[in-house]
């Protein structure tokens, strides 16, 4: 059963020497294993006079040659670029929180939870208050231990190498939230700006007049009539949120909707097009670089991409030039205080038979049914476990003066993002997808009769659009201290 403390069997997060003695009491396991390194140095309070900020960045390669994640990649041999976490604290005298991103495909569930919690201890903040987003390349493992747990027996080697990886993770992201401890910086002014980008996305579901649906996927490779196709539903629109103090920028923060993976598939870990936009900039920048990918479900590169190199270094260059402009476009204002608020929703399993715990529990127990069969329905019986145990997923949003910074779980489709603004045009609203992927697409309801297309084969949640269109608007809507403040 899904556990409060994210840790529902020992073996996920044993080291192999460990696993082989089994000493250690399940319950007490994870927080005994870490708790040296949690206590090492505890944050002092900042932010008693203003906005304070600290950033924290580390490597998050996994070992090469490991069968780390749930296996929707070869195993990765090399490493092109490394993998790396970044993220912020923020503090003023009112609220603490933590921004954090992955150079990950996805991670699930108690997994996400997992390292949530520990994000926050390390922090000295209520996991409450924590947004960890994958950045959903697909050179990068995809995590839920909970799915392992379900398909795998304990001493499978991808099962102990991917609970040993996430268990050095959070280790290693604590070890850099507690040097950042004496590196916090004070924000005077907070810019927000947007440049459209052209050339790079694109809408991987494609209307065709007979009602059905095309799909179209990150790159076209060797089908050069679905680049002629429409661009589809897409937000051209590059956003930036910049953090600053008298002496320059401290912190920018760059949002863009889409799937952001070029080619992949080939053994090679790499951050790819965000990540290679992050570090060009940083070098040419004084400002911490972040890249936050927003509401890109149904979104990609597939129009302008044949997967090659070359064509990945033009979309880097179109995505990098739209964020250049966005910058160049910053207006910046007086920081205000910090609000974060929560909306926690309760997402429904699927009814329909291929999504129900029969149907996957017979594909599980067949070693015949091959390997991405019984991926599949360890993941969508790790989601029916969670939805049975009623353990709610978590929405928020980061308020300071006008901006307004929304994080969501799973997959999201554009259509959310771009209500999102909608619900506040008064307000700069960033959006940020890819959080808890237990759930996997969260499209609209239609995807659930419509002809065609993937997204809905890999939609664990069932119809839920009124739900996450509600929550969403609620956190938007709310008043906050923030909000009082500029109005």
């Amino acid at each position: 059963m899904y556990g409060s403390f994210a840790v529902p069997n020992r073996a996920d997060y044993l080291l192999p020497e460990q696993l082989e003695r089994k000493q250690i009491p399940m319950k007490h396991f994870a927080l005994a294993l870490i708790a040296a390194s949690l206590l090492q140095s505890s944050p002092e309070l900042q932010g008693a006079d203003g906005l304070h900020v600290a950033t924290f960045s580390a490597d998050i390669t996994p070992p090469l040659g490991q069968p780390v994640g749930l296996g929707f990649i070869p195993t990765l041999e090399t490493a092109e670029f490394p993998l790396l976490v970044r993220g912020i604290m923020l503090q003023d005298a009112g609220t603490s929180c933590v921004i954090c991103t992955l150079d990950w495909m996805e991670v699930h569930n108690e997994s996400y939870d997992f390292l949530r919690e520990q994000i926050g201890e390390a922090a000295g903040v209520d996991a409450s208050h924590v947004a960890v987003h994958c950045l959903h390349q697909h050179t990068a493992p995809a995590i839920s231990t909970a799915a392992q747990r379900l398909q795998l027996d304990e001493t499978d080697p991808r099962r102990v190498a991917t609970a040993e990886y996430l268990l050095n993770v959070s280790k290693n992201i604590a070890a850099a939230i507690h040097k950042s401890q004496s590196s916090w910086q004070t924000v005077t002014h907070i810019g927000t700006g947007r440049a459209r980008v052209e050339r790079v996305a694109s809408n991987r579901r494609i209307e065709r007049p007979d009602g059905s649906i095309q799909g179209r996927g990150s790159n076209t490779g060797a089908s050069p009539g679905l680049r002629e196709l429409p661009e589809g539903l897409i937000d051209p629109w590059v956003r930036t949120i910049s953090l600053k103090n008298r002496k320059g920028p401290v912190v920018q923060m760059h949002y863009y909707a889409s799937h952001p993976q070029s080619f992949y598939g080939d053994g090679r870990a790499s951050y790819d097009v965000p990540g290679i936009i992050r570090e060009n900039m940083e070098q040419n920048s004084p400002a911490f670089q972040m890249y936050i990918t927003g509401c890109g479900g149904d979104v990609a590169f597939g129009k302008y991409n044949d997967g090659s190199p070359q064509t990945r270094d033009q979309l880097a260059a179109r995505l990098r030039s739209g964020t250049e402009r966005s910058i160049a476009d910053l207006k910046h204002n007086p920081v205000g205080p910090l609000a974060w608020s929560i909306e926690s929703i309760q997402f429904p399993s699927r009814n329909d038979a291929d999504f129900s715990e029969a149907h996957n529990r017979r594909i599980l127990n067949n070693p015949q049914a091959g390997d991405s069969k019984r991926r599949k329905a360890a993941i969508c019986l790790a989601w029916i476990e969670r939805c049975r145990s009623e353990h709610p997923v978590e929405l928020s949003c980061l308020s300071i003066g006008r901006v307004k910074m929304l994080h969501l779980p799973g997959e999201p489709f554009v259509q959310y993002q771009l209500a999102a603004q909608q619900f506040r045009p008064d307000r700069f609203v960033c959006v940020a997808g890819y959080g808890d992927c237990g759930m996997g697409y969260i499209g609209g309801d239609r995807i659930f009769t419509d002809r065609g297309g993937y997204e809905q084969t890999y939609a664990f949640a069932g119809p839920c659009e009124d739900i996450f269109t509600a929550a969403i608007q609620k956190l938007l809507t709310a008043v906050s201290r923030a909000d009082a403040r500029e109005d």
